[in-house]
């Protein structure tokens, strides 16, 4: 187990040094990536407006599930 929290500090340290990469990045690159990501979200923001029913009513019945629990305690005491 410590060795698991040593490497993680090691790669969480290592993401804020930061040191210059020399890099060219090509225009195109942002290009790739906004054709890669943008239907990745659109995807998600589309299975949610689908779904929206569905996600409503699991979280109604999360909050009213700890309302019923909440009441029966203090029904209990």
């Amino acid at each position: 187990m410590k060795h698991i929290k040593f490497i993680i500090n090691v790669c969480i340290i290592n993401l804020f040094i930061a040191v210059s990469a020399y890099a060219y990045i090509d225009p195109n690159t942002g290009g790739f990536f906004f054709q890669t990501i943008a239907p990745f979200i659109y995807g998600i923001l589309g299975a949610i407006v689908i779904f929206w029913k569905r996600i409503v009513g699991f979280v109604k019945s999360i909050i009213s599930r700890k309302k019923d629990v909440d009441d029966s305690t203090k029904d209990a005491r």
